[in-house]
C-alpha cells in the first residue's frame, strides 16, 4: 500500500450540486425544499426534536423513574461488614480506612444483614443506622449516636408538615367564616359600556 493509492470510500464524497440554476437540472425552482412552509425559508427556526407536527420521539417514548444526585454520594454498609473495622469506634474515617466506602461518599447508612453475624461491642458515631441494625448493635453491648444529617432532615420534614397544616387550617377557617362566594354578576349596562 502506498499513499498515492489511498482513496476515499465510495459514496463518502458526493459531487457538489448547484441548486436553483434552471428546471432542467432537477434542482431548480424550489431547489429540493418543497413548496412553501418553514423548511423552504432561509432560516426555518425549527426547534431540536421537531418532526413536522408529528408526535416527537421524546413524547412517544415512555417516561419512568428519576435520577437523584444524592445517590452518587450515599452508600449502605452491611452490619456484618463492621467486623472488618479496626477499633471500637465506627465513623466515616474508620469506614474509609476499612475500604467499605470511597472518598466521595458523604452519607452512610448501616443496614441489617440477611443473616446477622455481628457480636462486637462498637460505638457508632455520625452515621445513620436502621432500626434493625441499631437493635443488633445495642444487643451486642454497643451504642449508637444518631448522625446530625438524619436529625436535621427529620426536623426539616416536621417543619414542612407543620407549615402545610397551618396553611390548610387558615384556608379552612377563612372558608368557614366567609363561605363559598361566587363572583358578582355584571349587569347589561356594564357589559355594553365595556364593549364601547
Amino acid at each position: 500500500m502506498h499513499l498515492y493509492t489511498l482513496k476515499p470510500a465510495a459514496g463518502s464524497r458526493p459531487a457538489h450540486v448547484r441548486v436553483g440554476r434552471g428546471i432542467g437540472s432537477g434542482l431548480g425552482k424550489t431547489c429540493g425544499r418543497g413548496i412553501k412552509g418553514s423548511g423552504a425559508r432561509k432560516s426555518p427556526n425549527v426547534r431540536p426534536g421537531f418532526e413536522g407536527g408529528q408526535m416527537p420521539l421524546k413524547i412517544r417514548l415512555p417516561k419512568f423513574g428519576f435520577y437523584s444526585p444524592k445517590s452518587d454520594v450515599t452508600a449502605e454498609v452491611l452490619l456484618n461488614d463492621l467486623n472488618r473495622i479496626e477499633g471500637d469506634v465506627v465513623d466515616m474515617a474508620s469506614l474509609l480506612k476499612a475500604r467499605l466506602i470511597t472518598k466521595k461518599i458523604k452519607y452512610v447508612k448501616i443496614v441489617l444483614s440477611k443473616v446477622p453475624n455481628f457480636t462486637r461491642k462498637v460505638e457508632v458515631k455520625g452515621v445513620a443506622v436502621t432500626r434493625g441494625a441499631k437493635a443488633a448493635i445495642e444487643a451486642a453491648g454497643g451504642s449508637v449516636e444518631v448522625a446530625s444529617y438524619t436529625t436535621e432532615a427529620a426536623k426539616r420534614r416536621e417543619q414542612s408538615a407543620a407549615k402545610r397544616a397551618a396553611k390548610l387550617k387558615s384556608l379552612q377557617d377563612k372558608l368557614a367564616a366567609t363561605g363559598i362566594q361566587k363572583p358578582a354578576k355584571k349587569d347589561k349596562a356594564e357589559k355594553a359600556a365595556k364593549k364601547k
